[in-house]
């Protein structure tokens, strides 16, 4: 049957979605593109979602909400009341569409760009200006919080995004047989140095997240569409910082495979010479150039006090100067200094976490995980709303962190 209106919607639509993206493999259920993808193949009628639009940026969902009248945003935005049954002002469909709006306003403040097929793991906040909040449909002042600059990101910390089947996962390490680390000179006839790929002893767990919403009726019908997205704004920023925290303590302290970060212990207080040398050290023996640092308050205003100019000097040396260069915080050698947020497993630590962004982690998602469920309460008068994700961090890379601590 081809859908002709928004009425026409049913519930099944997130099965079938969640059902398809695991088939195909991906991470993240995108139900914006399995909307596009209905329209495609002739479910949804033609001219009810134009593609010309989503290319301009307006989504799926909201091309539909829009032609029953329901606007998103500005003075006049709608209130929440259109989406739930049982009320006066209710539209038939917007029910059933309306985690879909949920999904793409919390994950929109998470960074995920709605419109990358599989959706890029690109975790960084969203920005004013962006794509999926074009100018018609966003109130005149962006609201959206956005992220420190000298925080560290999950950006920062995850190489790449994997989605896996099942609730357990296991890293691939590679290792020389022999111990060497490079191709060796072989003599004719002669067997070739062998590397192995196998997978970690223990198996990654991947943990459920989730949260509930609860609307009161009360909050329903006085409540609009862009106070909404402001709170799933603050939801999605909560779970951003969540993220960071897991993802610092496997960089810390491993994945249960034995890969802690190295650790290198410092004779003294924070120099410049001393986190120079430790950096060089690094590269000499564990042939990985570091080009990230991050560390607790503590440790961060100790090493960003190195280039402040000491007691009667009149001009600083160029390394001060080069700490310097731009807003960012820099180290010594010019790699960016973050700051990792307060609850960390670096507070207290006396530790500067370095590592190579090339080699990082693993973001682990199970495909298909994502869960967006609603339902009226009414014994007490409330609807609520609930989403989870399967996630969890692998380190496929040993000596790609290197801990410096301090006495």
């Amino acid at each position: 049957m081809t859908i002709k209106k928004l009425a026409e919607f049913q519930a099944g639509i997130f099965e079938d979605a969640a059902k398809t993206s695991a088939n195909h493999g991906m991470a993240y259920v995108d139900m914006n593109a399995h909307l596009l993808g209905m329209a495609e193949k002739g479910d949804i009628a033609e001219g009810l979602i134009r593609e010309e639009w989503v290319a301009a940026g307006i989504s799926p969902v909201r091309q539909l909400l829009h032609a029953e009248g329901i606007t998103l945003g500005g003075l006049n935005a709608t209130k929440c009341d259109v989406f739930f049954r049982g009320n006066a002002n209710s539209i038939k469909g917007a029910d059933v569409v309306f985690p879909i709006l949920l999904q793409e306003m919390f994950e929109g403040n998470l960074g995920i760009n709605a419109g990358a097929g599989d959706l890029t793991m690109t975790s960084r906040p969203g920005v004013a200006g962006d794509t999926l909040y074009p100018l018609d449909m966003r109130p005149p002042v962006d609201q959206r919080l956005p992220y420190p600059e000298n925080v560290v990101t999950i950006d920062d910390l995850v190489s790449l995004t994997v989605g896996i089947d099942g609730d357990g996962y296991k890293a691939a390490q590679i290792n020389r047989v022999d111990g060497a680390t490079t191709m060796g000179r072989v003599a004719e006839g002669a067997d070739l140095p062998l590397y192995e790929i196998k997978l970690g002893d223990n198996v990654v767990r991947v943990y459920k997240y989730g949260a509930r919403v609860k609307f009161t009726y009360e909050a329903l019908r006085r409540q609009r569409i862009n106070q909404l997205a402001v709170l799933m704004q603050n939801m999605a920023y909560d779970e951003y910082v969540r993220r960071i925290l897991a993802a610092l303590d496997v960089a810390r302290n491993g994945d249960g495979n034995g890969n802690a970060a190295v650790t290198t212990n410092a004779a003294g207080a924070w120099t410049i010479q001393s986190i120079d040398e430790f950096g060089m050290g690094v590269a000499y023996n564990a042939r990985v150039g570091l080009d990230r640092y991050v560390g607790d308050l503590t440790e961060v205003q100790g090493t960003r006090a190195l280039c402040y100019a000491s007691t009667g000097a009149v001009t600083l040396n160029p390394d001060q100067l080069a700490m310097y260069t731009g807003m960012a915080y820099q180290m010594p050698d010019g790699s960016p200094l973050k700051l990792a947020p307060k609850g960390s497993l670096l507070d207290g630590s006396k530790t500067l976490l370095g590592w190579n962004a090339a080699r990082a982690l693993e973001q682990v998602i199970e495909n298909g995980s994502q869960i967006q469920e609603q339902a009226r309460q009414i014994s007490n008068q409330t609807q609520e709303f609930t989403m989870s994700i399967n996630i969890g961090y692998a380190k496929p890379w040993a000596n790609s962190f290197q801990a410096f601590v301090r006495p």
